[in-house]
């Protein structure tokens, strides 16, 4: 996992860096620039032309560092200072002077007329601001952004996309560049993850820099990036003498008459998890649905004809309960049975959540290290309205926190918290997914995940990669167009593959 930093913690390591390394901030700009170039070197070939936008900062010192580096493997490099302002830092300075010895000049634009010379077919790397920017962009700044976005070309953000803030709220009418990759130095910025920003961000890349973690601890992190290196180590290997009980016998409690193809992709989604068992509680329409599509399973006659109904009983080790249950009064009662009865984590989604919303007291009784799996709109349910995604991430670190419970809302960057309000982002996944019984898929990765005894923080962060990584599998596949639920099945075990886990 990697700490998300706010600008003032990220600043706060490069000073630690510099002064204990030690290291000057040039050769600290040049190791982290170099980086950068490492990564153009190896996604673009020197026929390219490269536009280099540069602004007067530390964030502009890096473009120049890595305009110099480009013409040195013979790219065609155009590098262009944005001079919003004349206060031009000492390392910006330095190499300017460097890129210069070397035989390039950088052409100067101050003035509206002079972007009239920018080259909509070239490539676009883009250092206008960084991390410390604390306002809007404006003026010329503001002008040269739109100018960029206007070509519609491949860009390149070093950093940051120019004219986002690192941690802060964006107005709606605020300007900044919408990069097609962002190169961010050493960790992640809050604002890529939110849908008000994260547009911006394109494809993001997180590039070692070097910077000295022992600060780190001192910042008290409580939000981080999963990655796939953190997420591979969750995995359990497989015993040579195991069998079908030592991995977890999981009950779906889903489904009702014109929905059971929700019950369908969760316990299809359990069994390829690799839970030993997965059983169906599913009102008596679905039984011979179920029988016959999915033969691993094992069904449960529900009391219900139509939908569920009577009183519950636990068979297996967990349960995973919502998709497509329905909100009838005899669900609602049926819910109430379940959480009273339970004792141990469970998953709750889909229609359990929306009676949850409408009867809160149940929330009190809800097993402590529960996993519930909210899009946007449940959890509105839930928690009441949020004007913004910082808002809303608060809302959600204080409903885990109270009712001990672990949060996985559902979106482009799905936020988990735990029962002590610490976050992780998920940057896996695709638009593709958003497709009917997504969610339905996940909750069977889950329930399976806690079936095998993960630790339900750990079933959240693993179940949650496994599902995005499975969607961007199939992307791949299939288009993000032509995406269904029934493709991120099949694709989780080429998920465990790609988390270096396929011989598990």
């Amino acid at each position: 996992m990697i700490g998300i930093l706010s600008a003032e913690n990220q600043r706060n390591l490069d000073g630690f860096t510099i002064e204990n390394e030690p290291i000057s901030s040039v050769n600290l700009m040049e190791r982290a620039a170099v980086k950068c170039f490492e990564w153009l070197l190896n996604n673009y070939n020197s026929k390219s032309s490269i536009s280099i936008f540069c602004g007067p900062g530390n964030n502009g010192g890096d473009g120049l560092v890595i305009a110099r580096h480009l013409h040195e493997s013979n790219f065609n490099v155009n590098c262009f200072v944005v001079a919003f302002s004349k206060n031009f830092s000492d390392e910006f300075i330095v190499n300017k002077k460097r890129l210069e010895s070397v035989g390039v000049k950088s052409i100067i634009l101050d003035e509206e007329k002079d972007l009239d010379q920018l080259k909509p077919n070239d490539i676009i790397i883009e250092a206008v601001f960084g991390t410390g920017l604390s306002r809007p962009a404006e003026g010329f700044a503001k002008t040269a952004i739109e100018k960029i976005n206007s070509l519609n070309a491949e860009v390149v953000s070093v950093d940051i996309p120019s004219g986002m803030y690192c941690n802060d709220l964006h107005d709606s009418n605020d300007v900044m560049i919408k990069a097609t990759h962002t190169l961010t130095f050493q960790a992640p910025k809050l604002n890529f993850f939110f849908p008000e920003t994260g547009n911006n961000v394109g494809e993001l890349h997180v590039l070692d820099i070097g910077l000295l973690q022992d600060k780190i601890s001192d910042f008290k992190v409580d939000k981080y990036m999963l990655t796939k290196e953190s997420i591979g180590k969750l995995i359990k290997k497989r015993n040579t003498f195991s069998h079908k009980g030592t991995y977890g016998h999981a009950q779906v409690i889903a489904g009702s008459r014109g929905k059971m193809g929700a019950a369908i992709l969760s316990s299809s989604a359990a069994l390829k998890t690799g839970a030993g068992l997965v059983t169906v509680n599913t009102p008596q329409c679905g039984i011979d649905i179920l029988q016959s599509t999915i033969p691993e399973v094992m069904v449960l006659p529900n009391e219900g004809s139509n939908e569920l109904e009577g009183n519950f009983n636990l068979i297996g080790d967990t349960i995973g309960i919502g998709p497509g249950v329905g909100l009838g009064e005899s669900t609602v009662s049926f819910l109430k049975n379940v959480i009273e009865k339970m004792e141990k984590p469970i998953v709750i989604d889909a229609d359990a959540l929306n009676i949850l919303a409408s009867n809160q007291r149940l929330l009190t009784s809800i097993p402590e290290g529960s996993i519930l799996t909210p899009h946007p709109k449940e959890f509105e349910r839930l928690v009441g309205s949020f004007s913004n995604s910082y808002e809303r991430l608060e809302k959600q670190i204080e409903f885990s926190k109270k009712h001990k419970v672990i949060v996985v809302l559902k979106d482009a960057r799905t936020q988990i918290s735990d029962t002590d309000g610490v976050c992780y982002f998920s940057a896996v996944g695709n638009p593709g997914m958003a497709t009917g019984g997504s969610g339905d898929v996940l909750t069977g990765v889950l329930t399976g995940l806690l079936a095998q005894k993960y630790k339900p923080i750990e079933a959240a962060q693993l179940g949650v990669y496994l599902h995005g990584t499975a969607g961007d599998l199939a992307a791949e596949l299939h288009g993000q167009q032509s995406l269904v639920a029934s493709d991120l099945i099949e694709m989780i075990g080429k998920s465990y593959g790609e988390l270096s886990c396929s011989d598990l």
